[in-house]
C-alpha cells in the first residue's frame, strides 16, 4: 500500500486552448453535431524529493506554423510552479503525437539533467516503420521532434522501457496501447490511493466509465484490454485523468496560472 514510501502530488498545466470540435472527435460515434471544447496539457508530479514532468507540449516551431490557440511555451508553465533547470530528472513522454512529444524542440536544452523516458514501441513505430509515414499517422507527427529523439538514441538522455516499469518509489510507468501502438500512462502513488496520469487513453474522463475511446485509434481491441488495466490499476475511476478535459482546468483547485493540482 501507499503507507510505504512517497506519497505524490499531481498537477496539470494547460499550455495551449481551448480548441472547439465536435463530441465525436474525442468521443467516438456519439455527438456528431454537439461542440465540446478541449485544452492540451502537460502534467508534473511532485512528491518524494522528485519532480517528473509527463510529456513537453507543442514545440515553438509546430506552434508557430500551426497558429494554435492561446499557445504559451511548456517550459515557461512550468517556471509557474518552480519547476525549472536542473530540477527536473525524469521526464516521461506518454506517446509521440506532435502535442505530447513537439517540447523536445525545448526540453532537452531547458531540463539538462533529465532522462527522457519513452515505450520501445512507440519509438520504433514513428521512428522506423514506413506506416508512419502514411497520411493518417504523418498528420499527427512532428518530425523535427523526431529527429531530436532519433538523435538521442544510445544516449544516456534517451531510455526506451519495453512494458510496465517502476521510475521511482511509488511511480510506474504502465505500456497501455489502442490510441497509438506503444501509449504509456504513469501510475502514482497519491494521498488517495493508485492516481494514472493517463494522457490520450482518453481525451475525456467519461472513456473511462464507457469504453468508448477517441475518435484517433491505432488498435481498438488492445484499446479494450487497456481500458481494463488502467480501471484494475486506479483506486477510483475519479483518479484516472484524461488527456484534453476541460475539466482539468475547471474543477480543481488552481494554484498558478492556467496550472490545478488534481490530487
Amino acid at each position: 500500500g501507499s503507507e510505504s514510501g512517497p506519497l505524490y502530488e499531481i498537477y496539470a498545466l494547460k499550455y495551449a486552448g481551448p480548441f472547439k470540435g465536435k463530441l465525436a472527435f474525442v468521443y467516438a460515434w456519439h455527438g456528431w453535431d454537439e461542440e465540446l471544447e478541449r485544452n492540451y496539457y502537460i502534467w508534473v508530479i511532485k512528491g518524494g524529493g522528485e519532480t517528473i514532468v509527463v510529456d513537453t507540449g507543442l514545440g515553438l516551431t509546430f506552434a508557430k506554423e500551426h497558429k494554435s490557440n492561446n499557445y504559451v511555451n511548456p517550459v515557461d508553465i512550468l517556471a509557474r510552479i518552480g519547476v525549472q533547470g536542473n530540477s527536473v530528472k525524469k521526464i516521461v513522454l506518454t506517446h509521440m503525437h506532435y502535442d505530447h512529444v513537439g517540447g523536445m524542440e525545448m526540453f532537452p536544452q531547458a531540463f539538462p539533467e533529465a532522462v527522457f523516458y519513452l515505450q520501445k514501441k512507440e519509438y520504433d513505430f514513428w521512428i522506423k516503420n514506413p506506416v508512419a509515414k502514411k497520411a493518417p499517422f504523418a498528420m499527427f507527427s512532428d518530425p523535427l521532434a523526431y529527429k531530436i529523439l532519433a538523435d538521442m538514441k544510445g544516449t544516456e538522455r534517451l531510455r526506451l522501457v519495453d512494458g510496465d516499469q517502476t521510475i521511482a518509489p511509488g511511480v510506474e510507468l504502465m505500456l497501455t496501447p489502442g490510441h497509438t501502438v506503444g501509449l504509456q500512462a504513469v501510475a502514482v502513488n497519491t494521498i488517495r490511493g493508485s492516481a494514472i496520469v493517463a494522457s490520450d487513453n482518453a481525451h475525456i474522463a467519461k472513456s473511462f466509465e464507457t469504453d468508448f475511446p477517441s475518435s484517433l485509434i491505432t488498435d481498438l481491441v488492445a484499446w479494450m484490454h487497456t481500458y481494463d488495466k488502467l480501471r484494475a490499476k486506479s483506486s477510483s475511476l475519479d483518479l484516472i485523468f484524461p488527456g484534453h478535459d476541460a475539466k482539468l482546468l475547471n474543477d480543481y483547485p488552481k494554484v498558478a496560472e492556467d496550472v490545478t493540482r488534481l490530487v
